[in-house]
């Protein structure tokens, strides 16, 4: 695909003055067709300033100067930054907040225009007064939202300085924590920097200073979400891995339940807290610990007095599938009456694409290897909730797949479970989701097609005969 040709704003300008001197149009036309003309050649437009206004009394391009919200918003910073009255400062850098959260050409174009190096001057002129500092870092967040690469190593750091001067400062921290966030999203260096300054015990150490906080707690939890993802596909491998490690290791389970008590009314808080749990139990004494602890019922506790939550019940049983990555932690859940609440939040929320893939991917956890999980799951009528979730959402890939093998575990060390599922239409509603999704989830149905005694058509992918191969020298 060919990649768009960009202009300079003085070419851009000077059409818009011929149009207006040569060809008598109005503003408005002559600057509809100056964008005309650079688009049908297929020319970005996203760096250039396109509006404009005459001033009164002026006739043809004199008096024409730019007129764009961004670019009047990072004048004005500049021309108050160093101002005596640092309202008139805060009201510009609200105005580029306002510009860049609500249109991403505008972010384009504010970052092409210099707006990272004006907020970052802006920050290091406020960063001593925190009244003020809150709305430059939200006006830098709504920047870098989508767009982290565009901070260097220089502006992480000083981030990760405000981080740690403001613990005291609710505002400020609350906006610093975000702005860090919106740094680290598809951005490995960005996390790995981060986590080099050690950040993650200055993150733990803030959460039980302001667990009280729903705001702070949850944007703490969103950040130490973030750090475990991996995301960005520019690196070939990231350190998702090490840092859930990291942040189990500064007693993140015990901080984060401590916390779950403390902002027990405020269920959007509640639900974002067990979903940063679920990115943590990467090894298996991490599981053990948390149930040894009492988390395991603290969060079941949680999914049973709030079963009608949507949020709550999806990232709560997403918590529950990786808790039971653990073998002894599987039977606990179901002897907590975990599976019985799992089943009832899948019928509750049956409307819904995502508690439905949640709750059969726990299902799918809770009975691999476990003959009796398998047994007691469908004595309850499991098999059933996950086949009419599968029938409901047959347009969701991730559904049919997760549907699939949690099928096909009831069934693998259970042989006694295939009537109950065939009979249920099980093999049909399998067929159904390989015929639709062949590339996605064709191996898992026809495991679970297989495993219930049906016929599967296996394809031989190599036959071994040696033909046409590569002779090494």
């Amino acid at each position: 695909m060919t990649q768009p040709k960009r202009i300079s704003q003085e070419t851009f300008d000077a059409v818009v003055k011929e149009n207006l001197d040569e060809f008598e149009m109005d503003l408005d036309e002559a600057v509809a067709d100056a964008k005309q003309q650079f688009e049908s050649q297929n020319v970005d437009l996203s760096n250039i300033i396109t509006s404009f206004v005459l001033e009164e009394g002026s006739s043809g391009s004199e008096g024409l100067r730019h007129s764009h919200p961004v670019k009047d918003a990072l004048e004005s910073i500049q021309n108050t930054l160093h101002s005596s009255n640092p309202d008139q400062l805060v009201k510009a850098l609200e105005s580029l907040q306002l510009q860049c959260s609500s249109d991403n050409e505008n972010k384009k174009f504010a970052t092409h225009h210099g707006a990272l190096k004006v907020l970052l001057a802006s920050i290091k002129h406020l960063q001593n007064n925190p009244e003020h500092l809150a709305p430059a870092l939200e006006a830098l967040s709504s920047l870098t939202n989508g767009q982290a690469d565009i901070l260097d190593r220089e502006a992480l750091e000083l981030l990760f300085t405000i981080l740690k001067d403001s613990c005291n400062s609710g505002k400020v921290l609350e906006q610093s924590v975000r702005a860090i966030r919106y740094s680290c999203i598809k951005a490995e260096s960005n996390r790995q920097t981060y986590v080099s300054l050690d950040i993650i015990p200055l993150l733990i150490k803030a959460l039980d200073s302001h667990k009280a906080n729903p705001r702070i707690t949850k944007e703490i939890c969103i950040l130490l979400r973030v750090l475990t993802f991996d995301d960005d596909m520019s690196v070939p491998y990231g350190k998702a891995h090490e840092h859930a490690k990291m942040i189990v290791a500064e007693k993140a389970f015990q901080v984060i339940l401590e916390a779950m008590e403390s902002v027990c009314d405020s269920l959007d808080t509640l639900s974002e807290l067990c979903a940063t749990l679920g990115r943590l139990f990467v090894r298996n004494e991490f599981c053990k610990e948390f149930v040894d602890m009492g988390g395991l019922k603290v969060v079941l506790k949680l999914l049973e007095a709030n079963i009608t939550n949507q949020a709550i019940a999806k990232n709560v049983c997403a918590m529950l599938k990786t808790l039971s990555g653990n073998d002894d932690v599987k039977k606990t859940v179901v002897e907590s009456k975990g599976m019985d609440l799992v089943l009832m939040a899948m019928k509750t929320h049956e409307k819904l694409p995502y508690v439905a893939e949640q709750g059969c991917a726990v299902l799918a956890s809770i009975s691999l290897r476990n003959p009796e999980n398998c047994a007691a799951i469908v004595a309850s009528g499991g098999a059933e909730v996950i086949l009419k979730a599968m029938q409901l959402h047959c347009d969701a890939v991730s559904v049919q797949k997760q549907g699939c093998l949690a099928l096909r575990n009831l069934v693998a060390r259970n042989p006694g479970n295939c009537e109950p599922i065939l009979s249920a239409g099980g093999e049909n509603q399998i067929r159904q989701a390989n015929h639709k999704f062949s590339t996605e989830c064709g191996d898992l149905a026809k495991a679970a097609l297989r495993d219930l005694g049906c016929d599967v058509e296996l394809k031989e992918l190599w036959t071994g005969q040696g033909r046409q191969l590569a002779t090494q020298t």
